[in-house]
């Protein structure tokens, strides 16, 4: 079974459960979430069985371009998040040289499922600074030893017109490499284009309504529901789901049901998190709650302040450009550790933690300027936590469940005294 046949089959379970037996605890919304995924996961396995090429874009880099073009994405690093065989693919990766021991193991799974064929690999891929060692380390690999492309684009640290203008130019150029190198398979259509644009700025527009939300004390939502449902959509199942989840939440506040009962600490979490565990069920037993997550993408629906760069009408190819200019990730030190004290402030959070993730070249040096950040500008403590996302043996889940529980009650207490 491929992943792909595991996913789906993995997708019809949870729908059947919870139309047979829903959890009053979870949000309804999820099923909608589930039926999308579910529609994304049967697409990619006709378009594998039926030769179709695939590519990501660099995910939030082009992902809407390339869907637009004919291109099928393969799932990449999110295929890594819900895979049933984390073990076998760290270790293919560690076989076939990726650096799992002392870099991000989850960034090298795609790569190792691709090998061991249970996921297409990517026909072309798209390489720019957002994207880390290993990744860009497989992806040249793979277009090295088995012939498939990779195209690189440059990504200025400023948000002007110049920089716009940069990007584009590159991204024109893409379309006519990718055009030339899968002749009659992928074809640049802007009406599709502004198609999917429309589908994500509707999305981004309640991914928005449900940012003011978190404000609400207590939060509406906590834990493993403060990482979904963030960045858009490409569908009007996406759409739908962005849309219910938008009402849902504020049926939630209507009648004064919290993401965790008793709410006591706000807690916004960075970077990425444990998969092997649920760290979110040991905070909320002391009451605190994992209201935001902050990364790369936040930018995409988060109000963060900026100047008004672009006075004019943007053509499809720069919204594309442009939303690649919004990303955290592979920008300046000072973009990512100020736009998180923004966040953490205008959620009025009392704590962070920062997930190190071992090998992160996009943030591990800034955790020194992001905990004095927080101490300085809003007095608030951070918890570096240090571990990995699948792999245990760095940081076991026992030793996770006792560095949240002590950093808990020390906010607990802090809160308490002051």
């Amino acid at each position: 079974m491929n992943f792909y046949e595991y996913y789906i089959e993995r997708l019809q379970k949870r729908i059947k459960k919870i139309e047979e037996n829903p959890d009053p605890t979870k949000l309804k919304s999820n099923k909608i979430r589930y039926e999308m995924q579910l529609e994304l996961a049967q697409e990619q396995l006709e378009a594998w069985r039926t030769g179709k090429p695939f590519s990501e874009g660099g995910g939030f880099m082009a992902g809407t371009l390339v869907r637009a073009m004919g291109f099928i994405p393969t799932g990449s690093v999110g295929s890594a998040y819900i895979t049933g065989e984390p073990d076998k693919y760290l270790e293919e990766a560690r076989t076939r040289g990726l650096p799992v021991d002392n870099s991000c193991d989850m960034t090298s799974m795609p790569f190792a499922m691709a090998e061991c064929g249970d996921m297409p690999k990517e026909d072309l891929y798209i390489c720019d600074q957002h994207a880390c060692t290993p990744m860009l380390l497989s992806h040249i690999f793979t277009s090295h030893s088995q012939k498939q492309h990779t195209f690189s684009i440059d990504v200025g640290f400023q948000e002007d017109e110049a920089n716009l203008k940069h990007v584009t130019r590159q991204l024109e150029a893409f379309i006519e490499f990718a055009e030339r190198a899968f002749p009659g398979m992928v074809k640049y259509d802007e009406t599709k284009l502004v198609e999917l644009q429309g589908y994500e700025e509707e999305a981004r527009q309640y991914g928005l309504e449900m940012y003011e939300m978190r404000k609400h004390k207590p939060s509406p939502i906590a834990g493993y529901d403060a990482f979904t449902g963030m960045y858009g959509a490409t569908t009007p199942k996406g759409v739908e789901y962005a849309k219910v989840r938008r009402d849902e939440m504020a049926e939630r506040i209507g009648k004064g049901i919290a993401g965790v009962p008793g709410e006591r600490l706000r807690i916004l979490w960075s970077v990425t998190r444990p998969f092997f565990m649920n760290p979110f069920h040991v905070l909320a037993k002391n009451k605190a709650s994992v209201i935001y997550f902050y990364s790369g993408p936040s930018g995409l629906v988060t109000p963060l302040p900026k100047p008004d760069y672009w006075k004019r009408k943007l053509s499809p190819l720069e919204k594309v450009a442009a939303n690649v200019m919004r990303s955290t990730w592979g920008g300046t030190g000072k973009k990512w550790v100020d736009g998180m004290v923004w966040v953490a402030k205008d959620l009025d959070v009392d704590a962070v933690i920062n997930y190190c993730m071992l090998g992160c070249t996009a943030t591990l040096g800034l955790r020194k300027l992001t905990e004095d950040a927080m101490e300085k500008e809003l007095g608030i403590p951070v918890l570096q936590l240090e571990g990995k996302q699948w792999d245990r043996d760095y940081a076991s889940e026992a030793t996770l469940t006792n560095r949240l529980e002590e950093f808990a009650q020390m906010c607990l207490e802090r809160k308490t005294s002051g």
